[in-house]
């Protein structure tokens, strides 16, 4: 069955299967939750059950609309996410033919990538916003008959990324709702979404993935050992996303180099660390400086946890040595401030500033604050 293929969120599951039943579909969801907990595996699969021939609470998995499914290519399923502004693109162009043959070939490799790992994150290069031209796309089509009957659905994939033209554009949408036609929002981050547009859509939170349930899908879906699946499901924080990102890594070595950098930071030898932080950011498009800087944050997450609460907590239990260590030097250490540079120099990635700037102005700002 097709809701396999979401990893647990078992209460969000019976709310939409509920809704099934019920036919009672609402014409607009906003799916909320951390990174890499399934919000988008969970909207396709909903899609899929919409559309299945079968007509059932589950997909068969088996008829034309659920096959062309597996492939994401239903002629009522769309995928919208950010994609790069065409040379000579004008309002009302369709985004997509406003893009070089070379720019369309990586889109449909992030779509082939998507079907095959519904848990897998669409980057197109050099791609910041949901453009306006893709959500007026979405307003034509909208507008227009199903060729195979069912139910039209656009998906759109962090949805905060939108700018403020295409929001509008959306608001306008959500305010007509056409018959048979459904739109899922899916984000990480809906502070950033016009309150409007959360006005019109049902609200569904997502959960973060118990690590039973990340380590079990590692085992079954990665073959994954039991014990590394267990290690990366520790530190994946709730997120199927992180954990896999965490098994293309060498995570030990990775870790370790999360406290030689704090040490450096906390040292008086900037020369080191001026070379740590060339080290780090040599050689990279950006994924394994966010995969290291995630990792940190979990170091200071589990010295706040520590100090304040204990072991029973802890992520890096095999490194409560080097955790106990820092709180003993550095007990007045403002762990939450730490916590949240962090998380504005992942922010900065995502906005292509240079690495070793981002690096060296976080090494500035966990000086100050955790040596306070």
């Amino acid at each position: 069955m097709s809701w396999n293929n979401v990893i647990g969120q078992d209460r969000v599951k019976n709310l939409l299967q509920r809704a099934i039943r019920r036919r009672e579909i609402a014409h607009a969801y906003l799916f909320s939750g951390g990174e890499g907990v399934g919000k988008d595996a969970m909207a396709i699969e909903f899609s899929r059950v919409l559309n299945c021939e079968r007509g059932a609470t589950g997909a068969c998995d088996d008829c034309g609309s659920c096959k062309k499914m597996d492939v994401l290519q239903h002629p009522n399923v769309r995928l919208i996410f950010p994609l790069p502004v065409g040379k000579a693109e004008k309002s009302g162009d369709d985004p997509l033919r406003a893009l070089t043959d070379d720019q369309v070939d990586n889109v449909h490799e992030q779509l082939r990538l998507k079907s095959r790992n519904l848990y897998h994150r669409i980057e197109v290069a050099k791609a910041n916003f949901i453009k306006v031209n893709s959500v007026r796309e979405i307003r034509r089509e909208a507008a227009m008959s199903s060729i195979l009957g069912g139910k039209k659905i656009f998906i759109l994939v962090n949805a905060e990324s939108m700018n403020a033209e295409a929001s509008n554009s959306l608001l306008k949408t959500l305010e007509e709702p056409t018959t048979d036609t459904t739109f899922i929002l899916t984000t990480s981050q809906k502070e950033l979404l016009l309150q409007t547009i959360i006005s019109r859509c049902q609200f569904v939170q997502f959960d973060p993935l118990g690590e039973a349930e990340i380590q079990n899908a590692l085992i079954e879906r990665e073959r994954v050992d039991p014990e590394q699946a267990a290690l990366v499901a520790r530190l994946a924080n709730g997120s199927y996303t992180a954990a896999v990102g965490l098994l293309s890594a060498d995570t030990i070595a990775e870790r370790q180099g999360v406290v030689q950098f704090l040490r450096l930071v906390l040292s008086s030898h900037p020369v080191a660390l001026a070379s740590e932080v060339e080290r780090l950011s040599a050689g990279t498009d950006g994924s394994s400086v966010e995969r290291w800087l995630k990792l940190l944050r979990v170091w200071l997450r589990d010295a706040l946890v520590l100090r304040d609460h204990g072991e029973a907590g802890l992520l890096n239990i095999d490194h409560s040595k080097d955790l106990k260590s820092f709180i003993q030097k550095f007990p007045t250490a403002n762990l939450i401030d730490a916590g949240e540079c962090v998380e504005q120099s992942v922010a900065l990635i995502g906005k292509n500033v240079y690495l070793p700037l981002i690096l060296m102005t976080l090494a500035s700002d966990l000086r100050r604050h955790l040596s306070s």
